[in-house]
């Protein structure tokens, strides 16, 4: 190259403003007469030369030292404010601290106004208690289980949550999706109708290892995992699940006796199978139940100043349906009700821990079963619990959000409970009714309590068809068809990702979905990291800045050149990838010129008074070649050794060929591995610039000594932007391409 090396070199300011390089940083600097100095390029005998040339080029004016009073004055101020932060530093390792870290409920509760907030913490945990009390015993007959259970499974597990979760407005307890996936489950190894005892061991041994797992991962701090899901996986997932869910209830709408399923095909043969019991006198109250609780969520939501009907739907449709069975004796003319319900709070249920299995299944059969609850459980419960920590201005740390869930279940396993989670219904019931802290959840805990020491007769006669009811009600909210027309609209790869999801947890089952969606979001990570966006780039008129030529199809480029940009890390996994690329850039490059040139070469001929010579058509057929693989590596943040060998093989390949690559602007890390892989130096150090503006200047400059007598001039400033050429004749100017469909890369 026949510029300097030297990496503060000056070069005249070759654009009238001040312009960034591809990534949207500064190559220049400016000094106080307005002259711009340039870093050209990386000097050999250091990798970290950028850093120096900056400490360099930039001379900033001192300030005045004050002296006298303003001085003392300045003096007292930073020691006062010194032994502030002396202070505040000390404080952070008081025993509060730590004891805040293992029990979140003190870093709330030492900062709590009782008299601001405690009236809104009690309102809403009455609210949800009221809630929590017909909808933990529908979900509990939903997992095949007693409906007292689900009582259980509302009481201790809230209370061990207000004292270990670091939210403060989630509402946990006994939820749809996981009481499903407990009952799809477990009756593969028990039948809940014949063996009872069994199938509540298992539900409890199921929570105790819920529990535990939670922990682990919390200790380990993987409260990261979820990030893998993504939104597309999560909505179908959950939509296929919810209608199951809603499926699996219709029996107590239709007022039949069939066998569960957890696919879809499986559980509309069953109804068919059972249709001739239909009774339409269940069917009349169930549908009429589903209408109006649907009816009052409704006007709940739409209408602020009724927003508490949202919350006393599932107990006025309870109320309501129990004072009906009782005034006309339902119970005695085919309505089928709960019947009798223990009362009293749960037993001790730590000695069935032992065993696992209750000798009817080994641990190793209940590992699926206990991740799959752990995840869609901790999934469902941080997606509410985040947004509710932004909105209200407080730090939530996943991983302790882990431990207190862990807890959480590991104290519900010693008191007869299932698996639980946050529910999506109740939070925002909890946080509409002004829950600011974990007394909300003791109160609710408080009042399931007591439900279970007195009132526990009240709900004996309440009919099966309201459980079904409340829970369809519940997960039709869930159905989230409206996302998958948006991905349909939006992005097609994202829709079919969710089209599978959602198929394959209705038509496979939950589990099987659960593992399908796991499976498309790790293949989508591996997807978009093994194909990185590559795009061409050619410089937008007028300036030094150069961008994908498919968003700017005015961005020039020139023959003789190819212009790219990585936009992410060079590994392993990618890199086959990236030489595919290169090689089909290359390619396109060299059929575009090809194509210019015949374009040219009929002209000439077509011009019989001027028509073109042979040195002219040596010449054109030089340009059509390409000399120089500019590659711009401003944002790749990373390369391992199979990236190094990559560049490597490609600088063999292009030596072979008489191309020269050129790297620009790569990061302090990537220069470190460069250099001391010895790349660097095969490369050549005068071919790794600062900015890919200098690389193609000094590109167009050697392909212009190159191109002998017929070649254009110099590199000058013309009217089109900083890189122009001192025009020759015609025929034999370097051809400045604006591309069409050059790059078949996304934007």
């Amino acid at each position: 190259m026949s510029s300097s090396i030297l990496p503060n070199a000056s070069l005249e300011a070759s654009a009238p403003t001040d312009t960034s390089s591809s990534n949207g940083t500064d190559s220049e600097t400016r000094t106080d007469d307005g002259a711009t100095n340039k870093i050209r390029r990386v000097d050999s005998s250091s990798a970290f030369v950028l850093q120096d040339t900056l400490k360099e080029t930039f001379h900033p004016v001192p300030l005045p030292v004050p002296s006298g009073p303003v001085q003392k004055q300045l003096e007292r101020v930073g020691a006062r404010m010194s032994r502030g932060i002396k202070k505040k530093i000390q404080q952070k390792n008081t025993c509060l601290d730590w004891g805040a870290m293992l029990l979140p409920m003190l870093s709330w509760l030492r900062t709590y106004d009782f008299r601001n907030t405690l009236f809104g913490d009690i309102v809403a945990g009455l609210t949800v208690g009221i809630m929590v009390i017909p909808q933990s015993m529908s979900y509990a007959k939903l997992a095949s289980l007693p409906v007292e259970y689900g009582l259980y499974s509302a009481f201790m597990p809230v209370f061990a949550y207000a004292f270990f979760g670091s939210s403060r407005q989630l509402a946990v307890g006994p939820v749809a999706l996981v009481s499903l996936m407990l009952s799809t489950s477990l009756s593969h190894f028990v039948d809940p109708n014949e063996n009872e005892a069994a199938y509540v061991t298992l539900a409890i041994q199921i929570s105790m290892m819920v529990g535990f797992t939670y922990i682990i991962l919390g200790a380990l701090r993987l409260g990261f995992i979820t990030i893998f899901l993504s939104h597309a996986v999560i909505s179908g997932f959950t939509s296929g699940a919810a209608i199951i869910i809603g499926m699996s209830q219709i029996k107590y709408i239709l007022g039949v006796s069939m066998k569960g399923s957890k696919q879809l095909h499986y559980l509309i043969g069953n109804i068919i199978e059972v249709i001739d019991q239909f009774d339409w006198k269940v069917f009349l109250m169930g549908s009429f139940f589903i209408f109006l609780l649907l009816i009052m969520k409704h006007v709940g939501k739409t209408y602020a100043k009724f927003s508490f009907l949202r919350a006393l739907g599932p107990l006025a449709v309870t109320a309501l349906a129990i004072i009906v069975t009782v005034v006309f004796d339902l119970d005695e003319k085919g309505i089928p009700v709960i019947g009798d319900i223990p009362s009293g709070l749960p037993e001790i249920s730590i000695n069935k821990w032992s065993g696992i299995g209750a000798g009817l299944v080994s641990f190793v059969d209940l590992i699926p079963t206990v991740l799959s609850i752990s995840i869609v459980g901790f999934m469902e419960s941080i997606a509410i619990a985040k947004q509710l920590a932004v909105k209200h201005q407080y730090e939530l740390d996943s991983s302790q959000e882990l431990l207190g869930l862990g807890m959480a279940n590991l104290a519900g396993a010693m008191f007869s409970s299932y698996p639980v989670t946050g529910s999506f219904s109740r939070t925002a019931v909890n946080n509409e009714t002004g829950a600011k802290s974990g007394i909300s959840a003791l109160v609710t805990a408080s009042l399931v309590g007591m439900v279970l020491l007195f009132l526990t007769p009240l709900f004996e006669r309440m009919p099966t068809s309201v459980l079904g009811a409340i829970v369809i009600s519940g997960v039709l909210g869930l159905v989230d068809l409206q996302e998958g027309k948006f991905l349909y609209k939006v992005h097609k790869l994202d829709f079919l990702v969710w089209l599978v999801s959602f198929s394959g947890t209705m038509f496979a089952g939950v589990e099987s979905g659960l593992v399908i969606a796991v499976l498309l979001s790790l293949l989508l990570v591996l997807y978009e990291s093994a194909y990185p966006h590559l795009p061409m780039i050619g410089r937008l008129p007028g300036t030094n800045v150069y961008r994908n030529i498919k968003q700017y199809p005015n961005a020039t480029t020139y023959d003789g050149l190819v212009m790219c940009r990585i936009d992410a890390p060079i590994y392993f996994a990618n890199t086959q990838n990236i030489r595919e690329k290169l090689n089909k850039y290359e390619l396109v490059a060299e059929r575009d010129a090809m194509e210019a040139m015949k374009d040219k070469s009929d002209e000439g001929e077509d011009n019989k008074d001027s028509p073109i010579s042979f040195d002219m058509l040596n010449s054109l057929t030089y340009f059509t070649k390409v000399h120089f693989i500019v590659i711009d590596m401003s944002p790749v943040s990373h390369i391992d050794t199979s990236g190094v060998h990559l560049l490597e093989e490609m600088h063999r390949d292009y030596q072979k060929r008489g191309l020269q690559m050129c790297l620009c602007n790569p990061n302090h890390y990537v220069m470190e591995k460069l250099f001391s892989s010895g790349l660097a130096d095969k490369i050549g150090t005068n071919y790794i610039y600062c900015n890919t503006h200098d690389a193609v200047k000094d590109c167009l400059k050697e392909i212009e000594n190159k191109s002998g007598g017929n070649s254009p001039g110099s590199v000058t400033k013309d009217e089109e932007g900083p890189i122009g050429l001192e025009l020759g004749s015609e025929s034999n100017t370097l051809k400045q391409r604006t591309p069409g469909n050059a790059n078949d890369d996304h934007v």
